[in-house]
């Protein structure tokens, strides 16, 4: 496991033990806490990631940012056929006069 995960983990599990400590759930006394806070910050990590809510709101994401891109699209597009009509009435305007 790579040093950036683990202190992820870390992190997230040491956010879990405090919350547990703070609603008094239960006591843990261990010498090694950082290799449980890492313990717990993977496994409330995975289940995090694997959560129906987690795995919806990605797709949403997902969803959200194909529609911005088409949106650009659209945008540049007509932003482009814009310009050429504006280029090609000024210059029927110019031959006109």
């Amino acid at each position: 496991m790579s040093r950036t995960k683990e202190i992820l983990y870390a992190v997230v599990g040491a956010g879990d033990f405090t919350v547990e400590k703070v609603k008094g759930v239960r006591k843990v006394v261990d010498p090694s806490l950082y290799a449980d806070f890492v313990a717990r910050g993977r496994d409330l990590s995975g289940r995090i990631g694997k959560s129906a809510p987690t795995k919806r709101a990605v797709a949403s994401t997902r969803s959200a940012r194909s529609q911005a891109k088409a949106a650009a699209t659209s945008v540049r597009k007509a932003v482009k056929a814009n310009a050429t009509a504006a280029r090609s009435a000024a210059q029927k305007v110019a031959k006109a006069s």
